[in-house]
């Protein structure tokens, strides 16, 4: 009687653990991954020097920008961001 319970429980309840598991392994791979690149001296600061070469892009878009222009601008950053009113 307990083997047949543990088959019906395997086989219910298997595939769902089974595609847990393999998307829990690509996760893992994947964070792995990312942290050997990181860890990379030269990727980790090309990375940094993106991220504020995109910021101070976006801050002279702003500053060059009409005040209509600025006004959606920031009304669009903010709504992107789950700020909007």
């Amino acid at each position: 009687m307990q083997k047949s319970i543990a088959k019906w429980i395997d086989f219910l309840y298997g595939p769902f653990f089974r595609v847990a598991g393999f998307f829990y392994r690509v996760y893992t791979a994947n964070r792995a991954r990312v942290e050997a690149i990181k860890s990379n001296a030269k990727v980790s600061a090309f990375l940094k020097l993106l991220a504020v070469l995109v910021f101070v892009g976006w801050i002279l878009t702003w500053f060059f920008a009409s005040e209509e222009s600025r006004t959606r601008l920031v009304d669009d950053v903010k709504q992107s961001i789950g700020l909007s009113d």
